[in-house]
């Protein structure tokens, strides 16, 4: 993962790659920082 991708196309990728492969997880372990989280479950 490059470092300069926007959330939208981080988004795509995980489910393209790790919802694809192992299913919409349970629980999701997170260090909650908000300039991350807010965004990328905004494009999900």
């Amino acid at each position: 993962i490059k470092t300069g991708m926007l959330v939208p196309k981080l988004a795509e990728i995980y489910v393209e790659q790790i919802v694809r492969l192992h299913g919409i997880p349970s629980s999701i372990v997170s260090d909650r920082d908000p300039k991350f989280t807010s965004r990328f479950w905004e494009s999900l």
